[in-house]
């Protein structure tokens, strides 16, 4: 054999040695994990000398070392939290080890969020064609005895255009960013951010940058093979969705202006927060991206000189509310921000993550019929329902009838200049907007419309007010042979009647809620403690309940045990003040009601669900109703494939 023969079949070895490894290498686990140090951490004063870096990486990447750790520090989420990453563990393994060491407040998995683009409800026929919808923006209209689920926008639009003394309300949509030229935008869009820390995912060369334009969220096998770290789990998008430009037009889409469509929200502008990219986007980047859209500070970040009052997110996954969304969601509601996330669209099952997370205003799904649509999620953590588009009313063949109209581009991967016919609305003959992503806009532009004519309104009376002035779920009038909605199972729901513990307190009726956010008194109860363990004593007190507009204060309370959940026998001291004691006996739930009358004879009621014993304990406020008052497009073939699609859509991290 000749040497260089020899030379040759000794290179080949050698290369042929190394594959394996390189193969193991590309397919080796990558822990992604959302650290939060304690205050006052060691680790954070030793950090605070070394510059080179924001202090939670130093910190974070000291404690690595500690630990015998090569920590790669991702990018900062907030004041003492810090995202990081590990080759050759899992994000589960790296909890466990960060989790119990005594500088560390909590370490949970950085979860990966994704749009449902196609909602997963077997009852759509498969291969349906989807013509532009006949009835236009149904879901706007005044409700009637086919358009049950309406919202009433009229009528809220004759009490709020959605601007107050200090200008036009500012809702966030933390989503997959915006088409910043399209026609019907023009003017409502305020300067945004991309959040997305990984290039790769946002579509560009640099990760987070002040343009949150949506540059589209398609993705290729190729993509896919060359980083499998990146998109494990992930699978082909032939298109991209443009979900963040479609919620945006429900939100804010210009009204009055002879042009296309309108936006529930009139005057109220959009801040775009692009956190969601190819695959989908991490809870890091999801968590940052609402903390600087509330006008919270996000290191490495410029400040947010348009801070939102309302955050929507109309993203989420099967998962129990984390520690890092419990954390920014007591920010948030500490600074006033509401937060309205989609309830999710697995098919009647348990209400997904964030939408799950205590003081979050979770919307579910409903058809034009007002019974529940058969993708959307079913729990007691919705607080409202409102439409979310549906075809299942029409025969196979025929139009789909009652989507959800918004704003969208006509590029089938990358986005398409207006000047080019970008500028397109869902609905036009090749689509069909449907999904709890669409209902919950619809949630968040009322909740805006509400905080424009009483800007004093905080999250929790955001939250009652939309419940106690929803309409009633009716109890006829649904396809054939449907049941009542029960409590999430192991088994799917699709259509079904609705009741007050599974989709909320009623329909959305946006001309009522304005009403009562503008004259109504409105019963807050505080807790003392704040999360009540089995056997506290327990306070109860409504001495911060709001009076009506025409009122100056308070002047009665009521306290009722609608429910005592078989752990609190009777509310002690008077019941005619403005604090009582109750004494839980066990883990669980029980339900009050709290009536006041301020000095003008005005009176308000709304009930409360109180857990006692949960991680996430909290107080739901719900309606005493006194006789009165996520998601993306569908084409033919997505229709073909969405029973395939369904496995799939339940265990991945998505936007709705």
């Amino acid at each position: 054999m000749t040497p260089r023969r020899l030379s040759s079949l000794a290179l080949a070895f050698v290369l042929c040695s190394l594959l394996p490894a390189a193969l193991r290498a590309a397919d080796e686990p990558e822990a992604r994990v959302i650290v939060k140090l304690r205050a006052g951490s060691g680790l954070l004063r030793e950090a605070q000398a070394d510059a080179s870096a924001p202090a939670p990486a130093r910190a974070v990447g000291r404690l690595g070392r500690r630990l015998g750790l090569s920590l790669d520090e991702g990018r900062p989420v907030g004041a003492r939290i810090q995202a990081v990453r590990l080759r050759g563990l899992s994000s589960e393994q790296l909890v466990a080890r960060l989790a119990v060491q005594p500088e560390v407040e909590y370490a949970v998995v950085d979860r990966l969020r994704r749009p449902a683009l196609v909602p997963n409800d077997p009852r759509f026929g498969s291969g349906q064609p989807s013509p532009y919808a006949a009835a236009g923006q149904w879901y706007l209209q005044a409700p009637d005895s086919v358009l049950v689920s309406a919202v009433g926008a009229p009528a809220a639009w004759d009490l709020s255009q959605g601007a107050g003394s200090g200008g036009p309300l500012v809702v966030a949509v933390i989503d997959t960013g915006v088409r910043y030229d399209h026609e019907d935008l023009a003017g409502k869009l305020l300067p945004g951010y991309n959040m997305i820390s990984e290039a790769a995912k946002a579509g560009n060369s640099g990760g987070r940058s002040s343009d949150a334009s949506d540059l589209g969220d398609w993705l290729t096998a190729t993509e896919i093979n060359l980083n499998r770290r990146l998109y494990s789990g992930c699978d082909v998008e032939t298109t991209s969705s443009w979900h963040g430009t479609q919620v945006a037009g429900i939100v804010g889409a210009a009204t009055g202006n002879g042009l296309g469509m309108a936006g529930l929200g009139w005057n109220v502008k959009v801040l775009p927060v692009r956190v969601l990219g190819k695959c989908g986007g991490y809870d890091s980047d999801i968590i940052a991206g609402m903390r600087w859209a509330a006008g919270l500070a996000v290191d490495g970040v410029p400040a947010n000189p348009n801070p939102a009052r309302v955050l929507n997110l109309s993203l989420g996954s099967s998962s129990a509310c984390s520690s890092a969304y419990q954390d920014v969601m007591r920010e948030l509601t500490a600074a006033g921000v509401a937060v309205v996330a989609s309830a999710g669209n697995n098919e009647g099952q348990a209400v997904e993550s964030p939408a799950n997370c205590p003081g979050v205003i979770a919307v579910g799904g409903l058809r034009h019929a007002g019974t529940k649509v058969g993708y959307s999620a079913v729990g007691s953590e919705i607080a409202v329902s409102a439409p979310g588009g549906n075809c299942v009313n029409t025969a196979p063949g025929s139009p789909c009838l009652y989507p959800i109209l918004s704003t969208s581009n006509s590029g089938a991967t990358t986005p398409v200049a207006h000047a080019s016919g970008g500028s397109i609305y869902t609905g036009g003959g090749n689509d069909s907007a449907v999904g709890t992503s669409f209902s919950a806009p619809q949630v968040s532009a009322a909740a805006a419309l509400m905080l424009a004519v009483r800007p004093a309104l905080q999250p929790a009376d955001l939250k009652q007010l939309l419940s106690r002035t929803a309409r009633a779920f009716p109890t006829t009038g649904g396809s054939t042979g449907i049941a009542q909605c029960v409590a999430p199972g192991a088994g799917v729901q699709d259509e079904c009647y609705c009741t007050t513990r599974t989709c909320g307190g009623g329909m959305l009726d946006a001309g009522q809620a304005v009403a009562a956010a503008a004259t109504s008194a409105v019963p807050r109860v505080a807790l003392t403690p704040a999360a009540p363990q089995p056997g506290q004593q327990l306070r109860l007190d409504g001495g911060a309940s709001l009076p009506s507009i025409q009122g100056t204060s308070i002047v009665s309370w009521q306290w009722d045990l609608v429910d005592g959940g078989g752990i609190v026998g009777a509310l002690t001291a008077s019941a005619q003040t403005g604090e009582v004691l109750a004494a839980p006996a066990a883990v669980g739930r029980f339900t009050v009601r709290l009536t006041v009358v301020d000095d003008q004879g005005h009176s308000a009621a709304a009930t409360h669900d109180i857990q006692v014993g949960s991680v996430s304990s909290q107080v739901d406020s719900r309606a005493s109703h006194h006789g009165g008052g996520g998601g993306g497009s569908l084409d033919a073939a997505g229709i073909v494939a969405l029973l395939a699609a369904t496995a799939t859509l339940a265990r991945r991290r998505r936007a709705r």
